[in-house]
């Protein structure tokens, strides 16, 4: 995250899947260099906390994994692209992502 960008955090989980709790991390996404520009307001960058179920998150059984996509223009949207992120990510099918550890 870089300086201005705010973050949003939910202080519970927005999904257990599999055993896991799953925070969506939303934060503003950078200006594009792009004319017209969009409205920033309205920009997120996408990034999901994957932790054990009940286990607090920050600990040493969760982990943070960045979506690389474009910003998202909508926080229901970004919060839908984190959970299925997440999920995917559980399930295994995210190259070079895993939970296995936890």
């Amino acid at each position: 995250m870089g300086p201005g960008e705010a973050l949003y955090v939910d202080t519970a989980p927005a999904e257990t899947y599999r055993g896991f709790d799953l925070y969506p991390l939303l934060y503003r996404a950078p200006i594009p260099d792009v004319w017209p520009r969009p409205k920033m307001d309205r920009m997120y960058g996408v990034s999901v906390l994957i932790c054990r179920e009940g286990v607090a998150p920050g600990g040493p059984r969760s982990q943070v994994f960045r979506l690389q996509i474009e910003p998202i223009e909508s926080i229901g949207s970004a919060r839908r692209a984190a959970i299925a992120f997440a999920q995917r990510i559980i399930d295994g099918s995210v190259d070079g992502q895993t939970v296995a550890s936890f």
